[in-house]
């Protein structure tokens, strides 16, 4: 399959976009390693995170779409990330995960934060986060 030759390359995309397409990636990544592990963690640790990885996919989607609702959709998106950052800690903890593996879960999970601070500053979102807090 090729790409058309209009398209504009992936480094120029927004914000938005680079995430999605990096968060896609992680998630494919991250389901395959899931179905590895145990049955004793499948209904537990294995389906939180999948569950929670699909969540922010769902979001993301929503948030690309829905300029209205993104400052608090971005928000819950991160919310989902650090759950996910303590979820993998847990599976590291209990041996289910390699230490390659929950190396690299981190990496991207901490990639994708930074992915998504980046897309509120530029939508102004966490400037005024902060000066609410400040004024209080």
């Amino acid at each position: 399959m090729t790409l058309p030759l209009d398209r504009p390359p992936a480094a120029s995309a927004g914000n938005d976009l680079l995430l999605l397409q990096h968060w896609e990636a992680f998630c494919g990544w991250l389901l395959l390693q899931t179905a590895k592990w145990p049955k004793s963690a499948r209904f537990t640790l294995t389906q939180r995170l999948e569950n929670h990885a699909l969540d922010v996919i769902e979001l993301l989607v929503q948030a690309r779409y829905e300029p209205q609702q993104r400052p608090g959709l971005l928000r819950s998106i991160n919310l989902r990330l650090e759950r996910m950052r303590f979820l993998c800690r847990l599976a590291k903890a209990g041996q289910l995960a390699t230490p390659a593996a929950f190396e690299r879960a981190n990496r991207d999970l901490d990639t994708c934060g930074r992915m998504l601070h980046g897309w509120r500053v530029a939508i102004g979102e966490r400037r005024e986060t902060r000066r609410e807090e400040t004024s209080l």
